[in-house]
Protein backbone atom coordinates (compact mmCIF):
# COMPACT_ATOMS: atom_id res chain seq x y z
CA UNK A 1 0.00 0.00 0.00
CA UNK A 2 1.35 3.45 -0.90
CA UNK A 3 1.35 6.38 1.52
CA UNK A 4 1.57 10.06 0.70
CA UNK A 5 4.53 12.17 1.70
CA UNK A 6 2.40 14.03 4.23
CA UNK A 7 1.55 10.82 6.14
CA UNK A 8 5.23 9.83 6.18
CA UNK A 9 6.24 13.27 7.48
CA UNK A 10 3.62 13.19 10.26
CA UNK A 11 4.53 9.67 11.33
CA UNK A 12 8.28 10.39 11.46
CA UNK A 13 7.70 13.69 13.31
CA UNK A 14 5.50 12.06 15.96
CA UNK A 15 8.12 9.36 16.51
CA UNK A 16 11.32 11.43 16.53
CA UNK A 17 10.14 14.83 17.71
CA UNK A 18 7.20 13.99 19.99
CA UNK A 19 8.92 10.79 21.19
CA UNK A 20 5.78 8.72 20.87
CA UNK A 21 5.97 4.92 20.62
CA UNK A 22 5.70 3.45 17.13
CA UNK A 23 2.77 1.30 18.30
CA UNK A 24 0.78 4.41 19.30
CA UNK A 25 1.62 6.25 16.07
CA UNK A 26 0.55 3.23 14.02
CA UNK A 27 -2.75 3.04 15.89
CA UNK A 28 -3.49 6.77 15.44
CA UNK A 29 -2.57 6.97 11.75
CA UNK A 30 -3.72 3.46 10.75
CA UNK A 31 -0.27 2.69 9.34
CA UNK A 32 1.72 -0.50 9.75
CA UNK A 33 4.40 -0.49 12.44
CA UNK A 34 6.95 -2.01 10.08
CA UNK A 35 6.49 0.85 7.64
CA UNK A 36 6.92 3.50 10.34
CA UNK A 37 10.04 1.77 11.66
CA UNK A 38 11.49 1.66 8.15
CA UNK A 39 10.79 5.38 7.61
CA UNK A 40 12.42 6.31 10.94
CA UNK A 41 15.56 4.27 10.20
CA UNK A 42 15.91 5.88 6.76
CA UNK A 43 15.50 9.40 8.15
CA UNK A 44 18.12 8.73 10.81
CA UNK A 45 20.50 7.45 8.17
CA UNK A 46 19.88 10.48 5.95
CA UNK A 47 18.22 8.44 3.21
CA UNK A 48 14.95 9.13 1.38
CA UNK A 49 11.91 7.38 2.84
CA UNK A 50 10.74 6.14 -0.57
CA UNK A 51 12.78 4.30 -3.18
CA UNK A 52 11.60 4.43 -6.78
CA UNK A 53 10.80 0.97 -8.13
CA UNK A 54 9.95 2.14 -11.64
CA UNK A 55 11.82 0.31 -14.40
CA UNK A 56 14.67 2.15 -16.04
CA UNK A 57 13.96 3.69 -19.38
CA UNK A 58 15.18 1.56 -22.24
CA UNK A 59 17.39 3.61 -24.53
CA UNK A 60 17.58 3.22 -28.26
CA UNK A 61 20.42 0.82 -28.99
CA UNK A 62 20.46 1.37 -32.74
CA UNK A 63 23.70 2.95 -33.90
CA UNK A 64 23.64 6.48 -35.22
CA UNK A 65 25.23 5.43 -38.52
CA UNK A 66 22.49 2.85 -39.10
CA UNK A 67 19.78 5.38 -38.30
CA UNK A 68 21.26 7.86 -40.75
CA UNK A 69 21.40 5.18 -43.44
CA UNK A 70 17.75 4.20 -42.81
CA UNK A 71 16.56 7.80 -42.86
CA UNK A 72 18.40 8.52 -46.11
CA UNK A 73 16.84 5.49 -47.83
CA UNK A 74 13.36 6.36 -46.60
CA UNK A 75 13.76 9.98 -47.71
CA UNK A 76 14.71 8.78 -51.20
CA UNK A 77 11.39 6.93 -51.42
CA UNK A 78 12.48 3.41 -50.61
CA UNK A 79 9.95 1.12 -48.92
CA UNK A 80 10.41 -0.34 -45.47
CA UNK A 81 11.33 -3.80 -46.75
CA UNK A 82 13.91 -2.45 -49.22
CA UNK A 83 15.34 -0.19 -46.52
CA UNK A 84 15.59 -3.18 -44.21
CA UNK A 85 17.56 -5.15 -46.82
CA UNK A 86 19.78 -2.21 -47.76
CA UNK A 87 20.66 -1.58 -44.10
CA UNK A 88 22.04 -5.13 -43.85
CA UNK A 89 19.17 -6.44 -41.69
CA UNK A 90 20.98 -5.18 -38.60
CA UNK A 91 17.69 -4.21 -37.00
CA UNK A 92 14.25 -5.79 -37.22
CA UNK A 93 11.71 -4.78 -39.84
CA UNK A 94 9.29 -3.54 -37.20
CA UNK A 95 11.88 -1.02 -35.99
CA UNK A 96 12.23 0.37 -39.51
CA UNK A 97 8.46 0.75 -39.74
CA UNK A 98 8.33 2.60 -36.44
CA UNK A 99 11.11 5.01 -37.43
CA UNK A 100 9.35 5.67 -40.75
CA UNK A 101 6.11 6.50 -38.93
CA UNK A 102 8.02 8.86 -36.63
CA UNK A 103 10.11 10.61 -39.26
CA UNK A 104 7.58 10.73 -42.11
CA UNK A 105 4.06 10.76 -40.62
CA UNK A 106 1.29 10.55 -43.18
CA UNK A 107 -1.56 13.01 -42.87
CA UNK A 108 -4.97 11.35 -43.07
CA UNK A 109 -7.26 12.84 -45.65
CA UNK A 110 -10.75 13.63 -44.45
CA UNK A 111 -13.34 12.29 -46.84
CA UNK A 112 -16.37 14.39 -47.57
CA UNK A 113 -19.48 12.79 -46.09
CA UNK A 114 -22.63 13.00 -48.17
CA UNK A 115 -25.68 13.63 -46.01
CA UNK A 116 -29.10 12.51 -47.13
CA UNK A 117 -31.83 14.91 -46.00
CA UNK A 118 -35.42 14.77 -47.20
CA UNK A 119 -38.34 17.04 -46.32
CA UNK A 120 -41.21 14.88 -47.57
CA UNK A 121 -42.45 11.79 -45.79
CA UNK A 122 -41.77 8.42 -47.47
CA UNK A 123 -39.37 9.98 -49.97
CA UNK A 124 -36.39 8.11 -48.44
CA UNK A 125 -36.04 5.24 -45.99
CA UNK A 126 -32.86 4.14 -44.23
CA UNK A 127 -32.21 0.47 -43.52
CA UNK A 128 -29.48 -1.64 -41.97
CA UNK A 129 -28.80 -4.93 -40.18
CA UNK A 130 -27.74 -5.41 -36.57
CA UNK A 131 -26.69 -8.49 -34.62
CA UNK A 132 -27.07 -8.95 -30.87
CA UNK A 133 -26.60 -12.09 -28.78
CA UNK A 134 -28.75 -12.11 -25.64
CA UNK A 135 -28.85 -15.05 -23.21
CA UNK A 136 -27.29 -17.31 -25.82
CA UNK A 137 -29.86 -16.39 -28.49
CA UNK A 138 -28.36 -14.83 -31.63
CA UNK A 139 -30.76 -12.16 -32.81
CA UNK A 140 -30.32 -10.55 -36.24
CA UNK A 141 -32.63 -7.60 -36.73
CA UNK A 142 -33.41 -5.13 -39.47
CA UNK A 143 -35.66 -2.08 -39.78
CA UNK A 144 -36.70 0.86 -41.94
CA UNK A 145 -36.76 4.46 -40.74
CA UNK A 146 -38.21 7.42 -42.60
CA UNK A 147 -35.70 10.20 -43.23
CA UNK A 148 -38.09 13.16 -42.92
CA UNK A 149 -40.08 12.12 -39.84
CA UNK A 150 -37.69 9.58 -38.21
CA UNK A 151 -40.65 7.21 -37.97
CA UNK A 152 -39.56 3.62 -37.45
CA UNK A 153 -41.36 0.73 -39.11
CA UNK A 154 -40.68 -2.77 -40.42
CA UNK A 155 -38.55 -3.73 -37.40
CA UNK A 156 -38.14 -7.50 -37.43
CA UNK A 157 -35.78 -10.19 -36.09
CA UNK A 158 -34.41 -13.18 -38.02
CA UNK A 159 -32.06 -16.07 -37.41
CA UNK A 160 -29.72 -14.94 -40.20
CA UNK A 161 -28.94 -11.68 -41.95
CA UNK A 162 -29.06 -13.22 -45.44
CA UNK A 163 -30.53 -12.14 -48.76
CA UNK A 164 -33.80 -14.05 -48.32
CA UNK A 165 -34.57 -12.40 -45.01
CA UNK A 166 -33.52 -9.00 -46.36
CA UNK A 167 -35.98 -9.25 -49.23
CA UNK A 168 -38.69 -10.52 -46.88
CA UNK A 169 -38.14 -7.51 -44.59
CA UNK A 170 -38.26 -5.19 -47.63
CA UNK A 171 -41.61 -6.56 -48.75
CA UNK A 172 -43.08 -6.31 -45.25
CA UNK A 173 -41.86 -2.73 -44.83
CA UNK A 174 -43.15 -1.74 -48.30
CA UNK A 175 -46.66 -2.89 -47.32
CA UNK A 176 -46.58 -0.56 -44.31
CA UNK A 177 -45.06 2.46 -46.06
CA UNK A 178 -44.88 3.47 -49.72
CA UNK A 179 -41.36 4.90 -49.62
CA UNK A 180 -39.87 6.00 -52.91
CA UNK A 181 -36.16 5.38 -52.18
CA UNK A 182 -34.20 3.19 -49.79
CA UNK A 183 -30.70 3.94 -48.52
CA UNK A 184 -28.40 1.09 -47.44
CA UNK A 185 -24.73 0.33 -47.17
CA UNK A 186 -22.72 -1.74 -49.64
CA UNK A 187 -23.29 -5.02 -47.81
CA UNK A 188 -23.58 -8.28 -49.68
CA UNK A 189 -27.33 -8.51 -49.03
CA UNK A 190 -28.04 -5.09 -50.55
CA UNK A 191 -26.66 -5.61 -54.06
CA UNK A 192 -27.99 -7.13 -57.28
CA UNK A 193 -30.94 -9.28 -56.09
CA UNK A 194 -31.97 -6.63 -53.58
CA UNK A 195 -31.78 -3.91 -56.23
CA UNK A 196 -33.85 -6.05 -58.59
CA UNK A 197 -36.49 -6.57 -55.90
CA UNK A 198 -36.55 -2.82 -55.24
CA UNK A 199 -37.14 -2.18 -58.94
CA UNK A 200 -40.07 -4.60 -58.94
CA UNK A 201 -41.63 -2.76 -56.00
CA UNK A 202 -41.06 0.65 -57.59
CA UNK A 203 -38.34 1.68 -55.14
CA UNK A 204 -35.00 3.22 -56.06
CA UNK A 205 -32.03 1.65 -54.22
CA UNK A 206 -29.25 3.99 -53.09
CA UNK A 207 -25.94 2.83 -51.62
CA UNK A 208 -23.64 4.77 -49.32
CA UNK A 209 -19.93 5.18 -49.99
CA UNK A 210 -17.88 2.09 -49.03
CA UNK A 211 -16.54 2.09 -45.46
CA UNK A 212 -18.37 5.33 -44.71
CA UNK A 213 -21.07 4.67 -42.08
CA UNK A 214 -21.57 8.42 -41.52
CA UNK A 215 -23.64 8.53 -44.72
CA UNK A 216 -26.23 6.30 -43.05
CA UNK A 217 -25.95 7.78 -39.58
CA UNK A 218 -29.69 7.61 -38.82
CA UNK A 219 -29.70 3.84 -39.27
CA UNK A 220 -26.47 3.39 -37.32
CA UNK A 221 -27.96 5.29 -34.37
CA UNK A 222 -31.05 3.07 -34.32
CA UNK A 223 -28.88 -0.07 -34.39
CA UNK A 224 -27.18 1.10 -31.20
CA UNK A 225 -30.50 1.90 -29.54
CA UNK A 226 -31.99 -1.50 -30.40
CA UNK A 227 -28.90 -3.30 -29.10
CA UNK A 228 -29.10 -1.32 -25.88
CA UNK A 229 -32.79 -2.19 -25.59
CA UNK A 230 -32.24 -5.92 -26.20
CA UNK A 231 -29.38 -6.09 -23.69
CA UNK A 232 -31.87 -5.19 -20.95
CA UNK A 233 -34.31 -7.93 -21.97
CA UNK A 234 -34.43 -11.71 -21.58
CA UNK A 235 -34.75 -12.92 -25.16
CA UNK A 236 -35.99 -16.52 -25.23
CA UNK A 237 -36.51 -17.04 -28.96
CA UNK A 238 -36.82 -15.21 -32.29
CA UNK A 239 -40.59 -15.00 -31.82
CA UNK A 240 -40.05 -13.37 -28.45
CA UNK A 241 -37.47 -11.03 -30.00
CA UNK A 242 -40.03 -9.94 -32.61
CA UNK A 243 -42.52 -9.20 -29.84
CA UNK A 244 -39.91 -7.08 -28.04
CA UNK A 245 -38.99 -5.25 -31.24
CA UNK A 246 -42.62 -4.35 -31.87
CA UNK A 247 -42.69 -2.91 -28.36
CA UNK A 248 -39.50 -0.95 -29.05
CA UNK A 249 -40.91 0.40 -32.32
CA UNK A 250 -44.12 1.51 -30.60
CA UNK A 251 -42.20 3.34 -27.86
CA UNK A 252 -39.61 4.83 -30.24
CA UNK A 253 -42.24 6.48 -32.44
CA UNK A 254 -43.82 8.10 -29.38
CA UNK A 255 -40.69 9.48 -27.72
CA UNK A 256 -39.50 13.08 -28.30
CA UNK A 257 -36.32 13.42 -30.38
CA UNK A 258 -33.86 16.28 -30.05
CA UNK A 259 -33.30 16.24 -33.84
CA UNK A 260 -37.06 16.87 -34.26
CA UNK A 261 -37.05 19.79 -31.79
CA UNK A 262 -38.31 17.44 -29.08
CA UNK A 263 -41.32 16.26 -31.04
CA UNK A 264 -42.17 12.60 -31.53
CA UNK A 265 -41.75 10.95 -34.96
CA UNK A 266 -45.49 10.23 -34.98
CA UNK A 267 -46.29 13.91 -34.41
CA UNK A 268 -43.95 15.01 -37.20
CA UNK A 269 -45.39 12.37 -39.53
CA UNK A 270 -48.97 13.48 -38.91
CA UNK A 271 -48.04 17.16 -39.29
CA UNK A 272 -46.34 16.55 -42.65
CA UNK A 273 -49.23 14.36 -43.75
CA UNK A 274 -51.72 17.11 -42.90
CA UNK A 275 -49.59 19.65 -44.79
CA UNK A 276 -49.48 17.43 -47.88
CA UNK A 277 -45.70 16.88 -47.65
CA UNK A 278 -45.87 13.17 -48.33
CA UNK A 279 -45.10 10.55 -50.97
CA UNK A 280 -42.79 12.72 -53.05
CA UNK A 281 -39.07 12.90 -53.63
CA UNK A 282 -37.63 16.16 -52.30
Amino acid sequence: MGYTGEIVKIAVGMTLQDHRPIREVARLLHVGRAAIGRWVERVKAGLPTHVSTAPKQVRNRTGENILQRIRKLLAEGAGTIKTWFESGKKICLRTVQRWKAKWFPQAKEKKAVKRYERTKVFSLAHTDWGVKRVNGVRCCFTFYVDDASRRLYGTRAYLKADLTNTIDALRRARKKAAFQQVLSDCGRVYVKKFVEECTKLGVKSIHTAPYNPQCNGKAEAIVKKIKRFLSRQEVRSIEHANKLLRQFEHEYNRLPHSSLKYKTPLEVFRAKQAAGSICGVA
